[in-house]
């Protein structure tokens, strides 16, 4: 099963465009460790990920640039599987064992953030470590050995990311004390408090950045009610762990069919024995955390350690269906979902984050051959990849991110500039639509041709017209070129 595994991780590890957040892996992890420290810090990141990926990338690897390093979360999704099966899995019966192990090796959710360069999947291992450790110090609560291990496993977490450690410990707490007992517990947190200490500062300063951003969050913001919007964020990040982002129409149909499975199976005794009120308060605590700092579209990448428990409880669910038949049904029929979603994530289809398939290495390619030193690029800063589109660009012409202390710049440079090339999402989410309104005042009087990319599945078309929006959108990206009128005159 690994082998299967890792024949669907590591080909064509460049298959996507990096992001934002994969440049910052991409900048940093050159730098010698000494600096990767203060840029992490600055960037309210824990430096484990970033450590032992610079480490990483010193190695004679078969693979060039973003590919080694997304390489390195590859081989932490097959090490996730791994633990899984020592920690959790192993004691169950062969079916069952298996069955969960294949619902969370195979997860299209798993294949798309376990290749990217974050250490998504890293906490997902750690997370399961920590939690396995501290699973078997909760009965031998005076066991010094199972202690020290349950401590080592939580730093190791919490230096990878906070959201994790935090609601792990937070879960352990809550439930372990009736075991532990106060004064171990509270030893414990003393201990991670301790060893945590190097880090301390840079983490309350995370929580007082996480305390105020919700600004942030609500750049994404598609409903405009903050109740719906929650209810945006959960029922995508469930979509995105039970049958991933890239889908056919009637893979929706399976969502409430597996969720419905994990919560039976979740009741099983098999399942009572993983701590389920432990893992129910890590993944409260997790969501809160991440959905008051995250938008609706990276809310799964930053769940990602929850997926191995989600297979698990679905896999129980399974297998205490009544008839045989229909276990085998159920079990086929997420497979055969999983098949199509593959297939569709490495032709880049119908994926519901656009972004992630964004064609901006295409983009580019036409800017650096098409547009001269006399023109003007700008571009779209609020929903666009506009820092990867920038790093990417040749500087031969000038080029403006549309922010809105840019936009005087902007409006000082367009009259003299030849062509205006506008990168765009074809949704303007910029404050007061100053994206559009500026598109509109630098191609007034010149001859404009917009060339739409990344087309959205019918089905997203159609999900647009029930939503109200009108007219729907048909693509994700714009890209405006506004050539002035008489030099198009001249040419014909």
């Amino acid at each position: 099963m690994l082998c299967l595994e890792a024949c669907l991780l590591f080909p064509a590890l460049d298959l996507l465009p990096i992001w934002t957040d994969e440049l910052f892996t991409v900048m940093t992890v050159p730098h010698p460790v000494r600096e990767i420290i203060p840029i992490v810090q600055r960037d309210i990141h824990p430096p484990l990920y970033f450590v032992l990926l610079h480490q990483w990338a010193k190695l004679p690897l078969p693979f060039t640039s973003v590919a080694a390093l997304r390489a390195f979360s590859a081989v932490w999704a097959l090490a996730a599987t791994l633990l899984l099966d020592l920690f959790w899995t192993r004691s169950m019966k062969p079916i069952d064992r298996y069955l969960a192990l294949a619902l969370f090796a195979f997860s299209p959710c798993l294949l798309l953030y376990g290749r990217m360069a974050r250490s998504y999947s890293m906490q997902a291992a750690l997370a399961l470590l920590a939690l396995a450790m501290l699973q078997r110090w909760i009965p031998n609560p005076l066991s010094l050995l199972r202690a020290s291990a349950a401590l080592l496993a939580v730093l190791l977490l919490l230096y990878t990311h906070y959201v994790p450690g935090l609601a792990v410990l937070a879960g352990f707490i809550l439930i372990g004390w009736r075991s532990i007992g106060m004064v171990r517990i509270a030893a414990f947190v003393c201990a991670v408090a301790i060893g945590y200490a190097p880090w301390s500062t840079t983490m309350i300063h995370a929580l007082g950045r996480w305390g105020v951003a919700s600004d942030y969050a609500a750049t994404y913001n598609i409903t405009g009610n903050a109740a719906i919007e929650q209810i945006v964020k959960i029922g995508f990040g469930l979509v995105s762990l039970t049958i991933g982002e890239s889908f056919l129409a009637f893979s929706l149909v399976l969502v409430p069919v597996i969720l419905l499975l994990a919560v039976a199976g979740a009741r099983t005794p098999e399942f009572s024995r993983h701590f389920p009120a432990l893992l129910a308060i890590a993944a409260v605590v997790g969501y809160i955390g991440v959905s008051r700092w995250a938008s609706y579209p990276f809310i799964p990448a930053r769940l990602l350690w929850l997926l191995p428990f989600l297979s698990l409880s679905v896999a129980l669910g399974i297998s205490h269906l009544d008839r045989i038949p229909l276990r085998w049904g159920v079990a086929s029929l997420i497979f055969i979902s999983y098949a199509s979603s593959i297939v569709m994530y490495f032709r880049r289809e119908n994926l519901l984050n656009l972004g992630y398939a964004a064609p901006l290495r295409e983009i580019a390619g036409q800017l650096n051959r098409d547009a001269q030193p006399g023109d003007l690029i700008l571009m779209d800063a609020y929903n666009t990849d506009s820092q990867v589109l920038s790093a990417s660009l040749s500087g031969r012409t000038p080029n403006i991110v549309l922010e809105q202390k840019n936009l005087s710049d902007a409006r000082r440079q367009i009259p003299s500039a030849a062509t205006i090339w506008m990168v765009r999402n074809t949704r303007d989410i910029s404050p007061g639509h100053s994206t559009t309104e500026l598109q509109i005042e630098a191609c007034a009087g010149r001859i404009e041709r917009d060339t739409l990319l990344e087309p959205y599945a019918l089905w997203q078309q159609e999900a647009m017209k029930i939503a109200g929006m009108r007219p729907p959108l048909t693509h994700f990206y714009q890209l405006t070129e506004c050539r002035p009128a008489v030099a198009q005159n001249a040419g014909k």
